[in-house]
């Protein structure tokens, strides 16, 4: 699952504990209370690490390299996004099941997101930085 981007790394494992996390006070306390707050916490989580990865793609020309694969790892952020926000909606408050459905498909996406889309940045920015740096400095 490593891109061997520390910082994409870090954050992933970040991501991937808050999902573990939520599981552990579900379990504890099954409330819409609790799930609002631990799915808006995973939900600012994300989009800070979407932006980290975002930066990381203008900053080492990934964009411009390589349009079609940027373009589709920024659609999966803002649809991954958005699905959280439609999830928080729609969830029954009293129904731990679908709670868990939630963050099963949260966990599912990360991780495949990781090991498709960011293998394939991570893959990107070790070439740059092997190559001398930033597109800046290229």
């Amino acid at each position: 699952m490593a891109t061997g981007v520390d910082i994409i790394d870090s954050q992933h494992q970040s991501l991937l504990q808050m999902v573990n996390d939520a599981y552990h006070e579900l379990d504890k306390d099954v409330s819409e209370i609790v799930f609002q707050r631990v799915t808006k916490e995973l939900l600012g989580y994300a989009i800070y690490h979407f932006q980290t990865e975002e930066h990381l793609m203008k900053e080492y020309g990934y964009f411009e390299e390589c349009p079609e694969e940027a373009a589709l790892h920024v659609d999966e952020h803002r649809s991954f996004s958005a699905k959280v926000v439609s999830a928080r909606g729609s969830v029954d408050s009293e129904v731990k099941e679908e709670m868990e459905q939630i963050l099963e498909f949260l966990n599912s996406w990360i991780l495949n997101h990781t090991q498709n889309v960011d293998l394939k940045l991570g893959e990107f920015i070790r070439l740059k930085e092997r190559q001398g740096g930033t597109e800046e400095n290229v």
